[in-house]
């Protein structure tokens, strides 16, 4: 009589067999499958900080007396490209700004008849923010005052000059100056400051470009509004674990405050050994496990005995990258790293397990009625950061930066092996309960059977 007991739902057990360095242990314990990547959590970042305006005081290259036209160092004017644009804007010393607290301060320049667009690709005043992420929530402060050259006429700074302010993602806000009603014709202003202004916005990229730019109409064109004492913080967001392997942030670059392909920064770091260091985000970088996968056949137990067999189970795990193939991450072949390869292994202080391959023994048990499954939850590390210029250009322009995401299986996570375990289904049921498929005896099948036959047979 078949002993077979119809079930009515499937609950599966679990045995977790874990690879750990190399060798198979099985636990008797029942754990779950870990979702991957694990649930959102708080950053440790998700406190304000700072964030490191470059040359936020103005004061750098050292002033040619109380004022020149010079480019503040690290700061673009119009275009991106280097320093910008010629002509690009005027400073004031501090004894010459009428600052309280001494500060040097840049116009804003915006001749007459140029129009918005003209204005931004010709004189606007702009800065990456370095260390900011998309979703960081960045204030920014300054300090503004009215012109003071002595082309200023007293009608030109009696309401105060207009200007705007905008960071990538944020919305552009315009701003009027306080009004300067002490200054005299041909004479050089005193200023009048307001101390600090506020401009929060979200990023929405990486290095945010921040941007100043005149709307102060019919000036000439060394009048206009002065800005200083540029400084920054942020709120960085939160660790997001819920980005999977297929949706990893793009790769970005950058040189000085301009925009470049991906393709060029690998080149630059490439070109030398020592050209570009490595540095991890520890912040936004995490192991996890992805999600269990079957692994081989499933496993159906039709007989009246517990069954105890020996199965391989193998599995392979590859590493997920957007570099170009110049970048060699992952390695292609068995040939000399590259350049890039190795300021990554360096910075992260070993070469991870590009696409490792396991194979081993699980000794599965199946009880009567039951099926039987493996599946395996590999172990992965996400590794952000960025390879920068080594050592650190002095000219901020020609400083380049590469943001990268670099998925790959996790050196220190074992893998896991789960044997998973529970009663049949309708369809295997069914299954288990059929006949055996075979052909009639062909030899004398119609002949009765002996005495001997039906005493055998009961």
């Amino acid at each position: 009589m078949n002993r077979l007991r119809r079930p009515a739902t499937r609950t599966a057990t679990v045995t977790v067999a874990t690879v750990i360095s190399g060798a198979l242990a099985l636990a008797a314990a029942a754990q779950p499958a870990l979702a991957a990547p694990p649930a959102p959590g708080p950053s440790v970042r998700q406190q304000a900080g700072p964030v490191a305006v470059i040359n936020g005081d103005l004061s750098q290259p050292a002033l040619t007396g109380t004022g020149d036209a010079a480019t503040p160092t690290g700061w673009s004017v119009g275009s991106t490209i280097g320093a910008g644009t010629a002509g690009g804007v005027g400073r004031y010393a501090g004894t010459a700004s009428g600052h309280p607290g001494g500060r040097v301060a840049v116009m804003l320049r915006r001749p007459p008849g140029f129009t918005d667009a003209d204005t931004d690709t010709y004189y606007s005043f702009k800065q990456r923010l370095r260390g900011v992420r998309p979703g960081a929530r960045v204030t920014v402060t300054f300090d503004d005052s009215p012109g003071i050259d002595t082309t200023c006429t007293p009608a030109m700074v009696a309401q105060g000059q207009t200007y705007t302010v905008r960071g990538a993602g944020g919305q552009i806000l315009p701003l009027t100056t306080r009004s300067d009603p002490n200054k005299q014709v041909n004479q050089p202003g005193t200023g009048a400051w307001t101390q600090p202004r506020s401009y929060t916005f979200t990023a929405d990229e990486y290095e945010p470009l921040l941007t100043f730019t005149s709307t102060t109409a019919g000036g000439l064109y060394s009048c206009g509004p002065l800005i200083a004492n540029i400084a920054a913080s942020q709120v960085p967001p939160p660790l997001d674990r819920t980005v999977p392997q297929n949706r990893l942030p793009e790769s970005k670059a950058f040189l000085g405050n301009h925009s470049r392909d991906v393709s060029d920064a690998v080149a630059q770091c490439n070109s030398s050994p020592s050209a570009c260091a490595f540095t991890e985000d520890p912040d936004y970088s995490f192991s996890y496990y992805e999600p269990a996968r079957q692994n081989g056949d499933i496993y159906l137990n039709c007989t009246r005995e517990k069954l105890q067999r020996t199965r391989p189970v193998s599995f392979s795990s590859r590493t997920l990258s957007d570099l170009p193939a110049s970048a060699g991450i992952p390695p292609a072949g068995t040939g000399a790293p590259t350049n890039v390869n190795q300021q990554l292994t360096t910075g992260l202080g070993a070469a991870p397990a590009w696409s490792p391959e396991t194979a081993r023994q699980v000794t599965e048990v199946v009880n009567p009625d039951e099926v039987s499954w493996l599946e395996t939850q590999a172990g992965r590390k996400r590794t952000e950061g960025w390879f920068k210029s080594n050592p650190t250009p002095a000219d901020p322009h020609n400083d380049w930066r590469l943001y990268t995401v670099i998925d790959t299986p996790a050196p220190g996570l074992a893998d896991r092996v789960y044997q998973r375990t529970g009663p049949l289904t309708d369809a295997e049921y069914a299954r288990c309960r059929s006949s055996r498929p075979s052909a009639p005896t062909p030899n004398n099948a119609g002949d009765p059977a002996s005495s001997t036959d039906r005493a055998r047979l009961r």
